[in-house]
Parts: C-alpha cells; sequence; structure tokens
C-alpha cells in the first residue's frame, strides 16, 4: 500500500470502526465486549450432578471416565473452554460446572444443562429392534457435502472403533436394501437405508435435507457416544470465584494499564509511540472480538493469553521504535529511516509472533478446558499483532509523514551512542544469582511444602446449607484456620428446592475424616448456621488424560522451539542457540515454579497459565537477541565471541527492559488492584506472573546469550586443542 494522506485517514476510520464494533457490536450475529462469555470464575454458573441411568449396578471407573471425556470432548467443540467436570467413583456421579451463555439473564440452570446436550445412550439397531453397534464404538461423525454430482449432497461421515468396525461390516453384510435405525435411548433420530457391506470402519448417511440437519445429526451421533444414559440428579446455580465485582475492577486496572503504556510509548519514542498506542487499541479491539463473536469463554488462562498478546504487541512496537532510531543516528532521512526501520525489525517480530503461534496452535491441538482458552487467544493475538503490529503501524507512520509538519527528526528519537557492557564477563556473578534464587527455592519447597489444588489433586466437596447471606472470604478464614489443605468456596442456589448453599472443595486425594469434618462444620456454625448436606469424594478436576496431552504439548512446543531456533540461526550454530534457550526457559519455569512455593499459593490452572505466559514471553525476548547476534555476526564474521555477545545484547538491552517495563506495569496494577479489593484468586495469579516478567527479562539477558557463548568458546577452544594434538605425518630422506 503506497503511503498517502487519504490512506492515513481511511485507517484511521477502520481503527474506530472496529473499537466501536468491539464496545457496541452488530446485532446478534457480532456481540460486543460487553456480551462475552465469561468463565466461572468470573461470572459463576451451574453445576449439575449426573448418574447413569438404565443399568441396574454401578457404573465402572473406565465408564466413568469415558463418560467424563465425552461432556469435556462437548464443552470444547461448544467454546466453553472454562468447566469443571469430575467424577466420584465411589457414588457413581458425574459433576460438570460450567458458566453461564453471554445472554443469560433468568439464571436458570435447567435451561442451561440442555446446552450439554443429549444425555442418552447412542444404539445402530435392525428393524426388528435389535442393538447391533452402540454409541460407544463411534470415534466421531462429522458433517459434510459432496458436490462431485449433480446438485450439493449433504451427509454424515461415521467412524467407528476397531471393534465397532467389525461389527459395522456385519451389519451392513445383513441388512442391505433394508433400514438400520439410530436411537438415542428409545428415540429414532434416524433411518439411513443400507446400500451395501461397509468395511474400514468408515461410513456415510447421505441424501441429507441440508448442512444445517447433518450437522444436527452428527452432533447427537457424537453426544450420543456416552457408554450409559445420564439423568441429572441435582442442579444449582454458583457464585463467582472471583467475586462478583471483580471483572468490573479488572477492566479498570487494564485500562490504567494500556493508559501508562501508551504514556511511556509516547514519552520514549514520540510520534512513533504515538503510532503504537492506536494499533495497541486496534488490536486489543480485535482481539476482544474474536473472543466474544464466536463465544469463547473468557476465564483466568484466556486473559494470561491477552496479557502475553498485548506484551507482545508492545514488544514489536519498541523494536520498531529502536530501529527507527538506529536508522536516524546514522544521519538518514525520516521516512528512510522509517522504511529501514521496519524492514530490519520484520525478522525479530516475525521469529517472535511465529515461534509463539506454533505454540500456542500445539496448545489447540493437544489441550483442552483452560489450555484451550489460553492457546486460543494467544494464537488471535499473534496474528493480529503480525498484520496490525507491523503493517497497518507502518502505513500509519508513513501517512502521517505525508504531512510535512511531521516529517522532522524532532518527532522522533534519535539513539544515543551504544554503552558495551561486560555481560559475559560477569557470568559468575550471573550463576551465582541463578544458584542462589534456584537453591532458596529448594529450600522453601522443602520448609513450606507443595500445595496442590484440587484441579490436580481431586479432593473432597462439602456441600452446606444455610438461611443466611454468607461472605466466602469469612468462610474461608474459617476453615483454613482449621485445616491446612488448599480451600475454594462458592456460593450455590439449589434451584429444586431454593436452598441457599455454601459449596467447600478441600484439596487433597486422602478423602475426610470424620473428625475433620465435624471440625469444619462446628468451625461454620460459629458464624453462621449451616447444615452438611452432602459429601462427594471427587477426582481431579484436570483429569489423566488432559495432564497426559498438557504434557505431549508442552513437550512437543519445547521440541519446536529448539528446531526452529536450530533452522533460522544456523549461521550462529542454532541447535547450541535453540538449547541454551531452552536452559532459560527452565530457569523461568523453576523461578515462577518457586514464587508459587514462596507465596504458599496451591498449584492449579494458574499455574499452568502463568507457566506458558512466561515461556512465550521469555522465548520471544531470547529470539530478539539472538537476532541481533546474528545480524552483528553477518556483518563482522572475524569479530571474537565475547565482544559479540556483550555488543549484541548491549544494542538490545534497552529494548529487553522497556518491554519488561511494559509488560511488567500492566500485571503489577492489576496485582495491585486485586489485593486491595481482595480478589485472592487473581492475586494468586498476577504475583508469579510480576516474577515471572522479571525472571524472563533476566535470563534472556543474563543467562542465554551468556551461556551459547560459553558453548561457543568451549567448541571453538576443543578444535584448537585437538589441532594442536594432531602429530605431523612421519617421513624419511
Amino acid at each position: 500500500m503506497k503511503p498517502s494522506k487519504s490512506k492515513f485517514f481511511i485507517l484511521l476510520g477502520i481503527i474506530a470502526a472496529f473499537v466501536a464494533i468491539a464496545i457496541l457490536g452488530m446485532g446478534d450475529s457480532v456481540k460486543s465486549v460487553r456480551e462475552m462469555r465469561y468463565g466461572i470464575d468470573i461470572r459463576g454458573g451451574v453445576e449439575a450432578v449426573f448418574e447413569a441411568d438404565g443399568i441396574d449396578r454401578k457404573p465402572t471407573s473406565s465408564e466413568l471416565d469415558s463418560a467424563r471425556t465425552i461432556i469435556e470432548a462437548r464443552l470444547d467443540s461448544k467454546n466453553i473452554a472454562d468447566r469443571e467436570v469430575t467424577i466420584d467413583k465411589e457414588g457413581g456421579y458425574i459433576i460438570v460446572r460450567f458458566p453461564w451463555k453471554s445472554g443469560e439473564t433468568s439464571f436458570n440452570p435447567e435451561e442451561a444443562i440442555a446446552e450439554l446436550g443429549e444425555m442418552a445412550k447412542l444404539s445402530f439397531r435392525d428393524p426388528d429392534g435389535n442393538i447391533l453397534i452402540e454409541g460407544k464404538n463411534i470415534i466421531s461423525a462429522e458433517p459434510g457435502q459432496d458436490t462431485s454430482g449433480v446438485g450439493t449432497n449433504y451427509l454424515v461421515s461415521l467412524t467407528f472403533d476397531t471393534k465397532g468396525a467389525q461389527l459395522f461390516e456385519e451389519a451392513t453384510g445383513n441388512l442391505i436394501g433394508k433400514n438400520m435405525g439410530i436411537y438415542m435411548d428409545e428415540e429414532q433420530i434416524s433411518n439411513p437405508t443400507v446400500q451395501a457391506k461397509i468395511a474400514g470402519g468408515k461410513g456415510v448417511i447421505d441424501n441429507m435435507g441440508s448442512y444445517k440437519e447433518a450437522k444436527e445429526l452428527a452432533d447427537k451421533i457424537n453426544a450420543g457416544a456416552l457408554p450409559f444414559s445420564l439423568k441429572t440428579t441435582n442442579f444449582s446455580t454458583i457464585s463467582p470465584t472471583l467475586g462478583n465485582q471483580a471483572l468490573h475492577i479488572m477492566v479498570m486496572a487494564g485500562a490504567i494499564a494500556i493508559a501508562l503504556i501508551c504514556v511511556f510509548m509516547i514519552v520514549m519514542y514520540k510520534l512513533p509511540g504515538i503510532i503504537a498506542c492506536l494499533t495497541l487499541i486496534l488490536q486489543v479491539a480485535l482481539q476482544l472480538l474474536s473472543v466474544s463473536v464466536p463465544q469463547y469463554t473468557l476465564t483466568l488462562t484466556g486473559i494470561a493469553g491477552v496479557i502475553l498478546s498485548i506484551g507482545m504487541a508492545v514488544d514489536t512496537n519498541i523494536i520498531i521504535s529502536e530501529r527507527i532510531a538506529d536508522e536516524i543516528k546514522k544521519g538518514l532521512t525520516v521516512r528512510t529511516a522509517v522504511r529501514n526501520g521496519y524492514k530490519n525489525a520484520f525478522s525479530s517480530v516475525f521469529d517472535g509472533n511465529f515461534t509463539t503461534a506454533i505454540i500456542a496452535i500445539i496448545l489447540m491441538i493437544f489441550g483442552s478446558g483452560s489450555m484451550l482458552s489460553f492457546g486460543y487467544t494467544l494464537l488471535m493475538g499473534m496474528i493480529f499483532n503480525l498484520i496490525v503490529g507491523v503493517s497497518v503501524s507502518k502505513n500509519l507512520l508513513l501517512g502521517i509523514l505525508e504531512f510535512k509538519k511531521y516529517n522532522k527528526e524532532k518527532y522522533f528519537t534519535r539513539k544515543k551512542d551504544t554503552k558495551i557492557r561486560k555481560f559475559f564477563e560477569n557470568k559468575k556473578k550471573y550463576a551465582f544469582i541463578s544458584g542462589t534464587l534456584i537453591i532458596a527455592g529448594i529450600v522453601f519447597s522443602f520448609v513450606n511444602g507443595v500445595k496442590l489444588d484440587t484441579q490436580f489433586t481431586g479432593g473432597v466437596v462439602l456441600t452446606y446449607t444455610v438461611e443466611s447471606d454468607v461472605v466466602t472470604a469469612t468462610v474461608k478464614d474459617a476453615i483454613s484456620d482449621i485445616t491446612d489443605r488448599p480451600v475454594t468456596v462458592q456460593i450455590s442456589n439449589n434451584r429444586q428446592n431454593d436452598d441457599k448453599q455454601i459449596i467447600v472443595t478441600l484439596a487433597g486425594n486422602g478423602g475426610i475424616s470424620p473428625e475433620e469434618q465435624k471440625s469444619i462444620t462446628e468451625g461454620l456454625n460459629k458464624t453462621y448456621k449451616a447444615t452438611l448436606s452432602e459429601t462427594y469424594a471427587v477426582e481431579p478436576y484436570i483429569g489423566a488424560t488432559a495432564l497426559k496431552n498438557s504434557g505431549i504439548a508442552i513437550l512437543l512446543s519445547v521440541v519446536f522451539i529448539i528446531l526452529y531456533v536450530w533452522i533460522r540461526f544456523s549461521t550462529i550454530h542454532g541447535l547450541a542457540a535453540g538449547i541454551t534457550g531452552m536452559i532459560a526457559l527452565l530457569h523461568d519455569v523453576l523461578i515462577v515454579f518457586f514464587a508459587f512455593v514462596v507465596f504458599k499459593i496451591p498449584l492449579n490452572d494458574s499455574f499452568v497459565a502463568v507457566t506458558l505466559t512466561i515461556i512465550g514471553y521469555s522465548i520471544n525476548d531470547t529470539i530478539v537477541i539472538y537476532d541481533r547476534i546474528r545480524e552483528n555476526s553477518g556483518i563482522n564474521p572475524k569479530q571474537d565471541k565475547i565482544s559479540l555477545i556483550n555488543e549484541s545484547i548491549s544494542q538490545t538491552f534497552r529494548r529487553s527492559v522497556n518491554t519488561s517495563v511494559t509488560t511488567g506495569m500492566c500485571v503489577l496494577i492489576i496485582l495491585v488492584a486485586s489485593y486491595i479489593f481482595q480478589i485472592t484468586s487473581i492475586t494468586e495469579f498476577a504475583l508469579p506472573m510480576f516474577v515471572g516478567v522479571i525472571s524472563g527479562c533476566y535470563s534472556t539477558i543474563c543467562i542465554a546469550s551468556i551461556i551459547w557463548g560459553m558453548w561457543e568458546l568451549r567448541k571453538i577452544k576443543k578444535s584448537k586443542t585437538d589441532s594442536k594434538g594432531k602429530n605431523p605425518k612421519n617421513s624419511m630422506a
């Protein structure tokens, strides 16, 4: 796009339009940010207790696990990323918690539960009603269309497991020319005619009336893959764990943080700082719309993805502004400096955003629930960052330079001479600092112990009926004085009998003794008149499958980063760069872990969110320095490694610090607000995040490139030693 005054104003109009759409929305199809679907922690939601129906025995553990997995997948497919699905194996219960829809006003749990879909058992039957195949033997059902013939043929593609494939082949062979009914319990939902014997475990139901009809049937078939029918035995509303004012407070804190970031950018970088603020506002609007339009659930982990995206958006603008300042220092014209600045910054920006985007995609493929929410918001942020942070900002800045008044150097920052600091020579100091922090963290881990929340350990859910209004903080304090187990308290309203209830969740897989239960009840009765009505011993909310997939996702992310850095930075021995970058990331993950331990914060999904955020933030920071090392080594290939490292870190030092200041400022404001207004869950999220941001900046400057330099110097030294040690060939005159 060739810059011009008219295009500058068009871009301003586009920014204003998207901000307006984000605030006001556009009818039912484009919901505003005020109509987002917020997580249970922010807005509250529904708790439903299901039990097996139609079987004369208690469900087995494997059947309960299978049902849980199907319900989780169903919630994920509906973009309900904030949900808690657990099981009570002793009682045979499945307990599901999920948030309200964005437009929900009646808060009727019965209507909300209908969103989960059919809870009946699926079966394929012959015309006499004999069951041929059960829903548990279906892997998936996908809607589609075939346009190879005349018109469009809408269809549903079925995929069976090994046993299902065998049964399906046998059934279709016996029913050629006859109907095979598909039932949800006793209700027939489809009755296709079998055309031929079908082998291979794949089949198609064709001649559907429309794509909508095909999708509805596919959804029902997927929903019916339950190992047994389910019925709701209890349902109630649950209060937000963060408190009713949490959202308002966090929005205000976020607005203040963005305003301060804009002030910082304008003071530091002048005109490019103003453009950075405009593009930052556009990116925030687009990212929030990407959550509100498809009704993706926004919860704590999603907010973590937004924070990381904002941090990287600011980082993009800082990298570009610093590069422009470098070019102006060379004496180039303002317009040339701007073009060169964007050109020179692109590789750093692209590498950082691309690696983070791939990590987000891996998390979305293997993750579920909170990891899915984090991956989605992060991916959207990286896409918008590359589009808006680079292309839109460049055209805005070049467009404003079409006005002669602003085409002057005084509206830009001229970079001062870079002071080359001796970073590499101080490696022993950095080793001492890191070693001290890690040893201290290990000591605290033994002294304080590592507390795991119910997401990882499972625990006990105690439900009390109360007559008066309850303050959750008071209840939590009272119970915490009795037990050292992590405690979560929610207020519930049982819609079946209108009872007010307190739901107390105690982490730990050891159950609860009668004595402990009695002590907790007596402790509650000192403040409230509470009657214990139900007790569940629940499995971890983050199940074994989810934990395994999370581990696979993180491992694949690490492997990808090493491979990508290896390939992209081959001129500076990329394998060494990738491995040393991972060492720096491990350092940051340990520091975040120790922050949870030192401040006695139980490990839960907030730990997962903070860890993933810092991994993305830190690797982006490290790549910027690697990029400068690669650039400088290309300019002066004979430069020794120590001076190369010192020069590269010194040149990017201000950018690293400024990025950490802006990101840290955002997190710090949220931390202060949550502490003042006693929003414990946000405090327990923001505090280790703030520590992680500081650690990420430190590890980038003082660990990753330093260890890379030590690796390279050792290789050089070994090479010289080997060459000296070679004996000359013997000869005889």
